[in-house]
């Protein structure tokens, strides 16, 4: 459909006003696809409607909190399948077995035990806090020891 003057006219006075499209819509019985196209065309612009931001610095926190209620079965799950798969990783590389006994029956009674006195970090808590890049870096300063060989060693001294 054409445009005619008055059309124009009313849409170059009203269109950077507070009234909403849909008001200009029924007024000059065009779509809005079809105003928005005009007023463009003819390098009009609109008054930006305020952002609709939230009045309560900490709501991002309670959103994430209520997620969090919602959903922690799912993320503590998800956590120790994570912390499950870096340890399995990490024995993997080195070897598998104990490099006293060669016990190698269950990853859990298996530990990483600091050869030198260059320990930086626990490889437990890497392993809960961090990438698995940073615990592969600890864990080469590092020999596998079963649990009952590693408190074997430290009760003898380093």
């Amino acid at each position: 459909m054409k445009w005619g003057d008055t059309e124009i006219d009313y849409l170059i006075k009203n269109y950077s006003t507070t009234i909403p499209i849909s008001g200009l819509t029924s007024k000059l019985q065009k779509t809005r696809r079809a105003i928005l196209h005009k007023a463009a065309r003819l390098g009009l612009s609109r008054i930006h409607a305020p952002i609709n931001k939230p009045k309560d610095p900490l709501y991002r926190q309670k959103i994430d909190r209520l997620y969090y209620l919602k959903n922690k079965n799912k993320i503590y799950a998800r956590k120790m399948e994570r912390r499950k798969r870096i340890k399995e990783n990490m024995i993997k590389i080195f070897g598998g077995r104990c490099n006293n006994c060669d016990y190698n029956k269950s990853i859990a009674a298996l530990d990483f035990h600091h050869k030198n006195n260059d320990k930086e970090h626990n490889i437990a808590d890497l392993i809960k806090n961090s990438s698995e890049q940073s615990v592969f870096k600890e864990a080469n300063k590092c020999i596998i020891l079963c649990a009952n060989c590693h408190r074997e060693t430290h009760s003898q001294g380093p």
